[in-house]
């Protein structure tokens, strides 16, 4: 029995303290709310945020922890940061910074020679907008440091780029800010696992974002991406070589990609932890066959992992929210949660709520998880449960 420390313990969370505790491992938990639902769970718990390293540190010592799994970006850097103070498995502090600060992503990359968009790393308005004619409208402006799509907008002409500028800044942790050329083609997102050199690819996904004229916020995540067998491991391998190239090992994977309509496959993003929300817990595993949270420790304590797919079936990861206006109450909810092939359903909105577009991942209120033994089918199941839902607005 190992003793594993999970940094989050929000409700999504408590999936994967489940998955490992039925290795027999115990888990504790820690997170800001100490109210979180993944503490009822857990065999051990403290209310600590997750970018607080000394406290994070001397709580890792009192539990004597054997592993440090961190399930977002908020976590990241303080589990390298503890796990290297410990002598624990995982990503150096200088990895961990290098996929979470996406100017220096950027460049690893542009010196590895991968495919990527132009792109440029500002500090000022004036920088942005002396930039932004070398890399062409239309354009996407982010904060190089955040998490959930926070800050992240699309630009059609110079007329926006003081907003998105100013709206990247509002979200940014550490001072700079990342423009890149937009890019038209198949968005996808890609989750594995990386152990000792050897990067295992579980699930490709099409990534599909709400129809908004600024934000990029993802709707719909459709497994298995929709690809012939030859891009599909071409895909693959930009992975291995940017993951390589950023120094990962020993960790998660969650990264995003583009197929432009000419084959290239370029790189956008790229992190050294689980893909958020159900991904990690449940969604890679209906896919793949694969626990990606028994695995991850497995590779954080030096076991033998499984890393590669037993198999590729059918998810979606589907999100939604009421039109805009007032919202009064959500029916059906229960109806919907009971059809076959429904893994989770959840919409979270209070009464009085005025629904407006969603700017950011967190601000999402309502999911739908769903599996089949094909893309297609998970589809489906997917319609009929949202179609279950009837929104009562004022």
């Amino acid at each position: 029995m190992a003793r594993i420390l999970q940094l989050g313990a929000g409700k999504l969370m408590t999936h994967s303290i489940r998955q490992i505790q039925a290795l027999g491992h115990e888990v504790f938990v820690v997170d800001r709310n100490q109210y979180a639902p993944g503490f009822l769970v857990a065999d051990g718990h403290a209310p600590i945020d997750l970018v607080d390293t000394p406290r994070m540190l001397a709580y890792a010592r009192d539990i004597t922890a054997d592993a440090i799994v961190a399930v977002n970006d908020a976590g990241v850097l303080t589990a390298a940061e503890v796990s290297e103070a410990l002598g624990l498995r995982g990503v150096s502090p200088d990895i961990a910074l290098n996929a979470l600060d996406k100017s220096k992503m950027r460049r690893l990359w542009t010196d590895a020679g991968l495919p990527q968009p132009r792109f440029a790393v500002v500090t000022t308005l004036a920088d942005a907008q002396a930039q932004a004619g070398d890399i062409g409208y239309p354009l996407i402006v982010k904060p190089a440091m955040n998490w959930g799509s926070r800050g992240v907008s699309l630009v059609q002409s110079e007329a926006d780029l003081e907003w998105a500028f100013n709206f990247a800044s509002e979200n940014q942790r550490e001072g700079a800010i990342l423009m890149e050329q937009f890019l038209e083609g198949a968005e996808m997102t890609i989750d594995g696992l990386m152990q000792d050199g050897e990067v295992g690819v579980l699930a490709k996904s099409n990534q599909i974002n709400g129809d908004h004229a600024k934000y990029r916020v993802s709707e719909y995540v459709l497994f298995p991406a929709d690809l012939d067998a030859e891009t599909s491991a071409h895909v693959d391998s930009i992975i291995a070589e940017g993951a390589k190239a950023l120094g990962m090992d020993n960790c998660a994977i969650h990264a995003e990609a583009i197929i432009a309509p000419d084959g290239t496959v370029y790189l956008l993003e790229m992190a050294a932890r689980p893909g958020g929300g159900h991904l990690f817990g449940m969604i890679v595993e209906a896919v793949s066959g694969i626990s990606p949270p028994q695995n991850l420790v497995k590779i954080l304590l030096g076991e033998d992992a499984e890393i590669q797919p037993r198999y590729q079936r059918g998810a979606v990861y589907r999100f939604f929210s009421p039109p805009t206006g007032t919202f009064i109450r959500a029916e059906g909810i229960e109806e919907a949660q009971r059809i076959e092939g429904v893994l989770d359903f959840g919409f979270y909105m209070e009464a009085g709520t005025e629904v407006t577009a969603i700017a950011n991942g967190a601000a999402r209120p309502g999911y739908c998880v769903t599996a089949g033994d094909t893309r297609a089918e998970a589809i489906a199941i997917a319609e009929k449960a949202v179609n279950a839902v009837q929104f009562i607005m004022e």
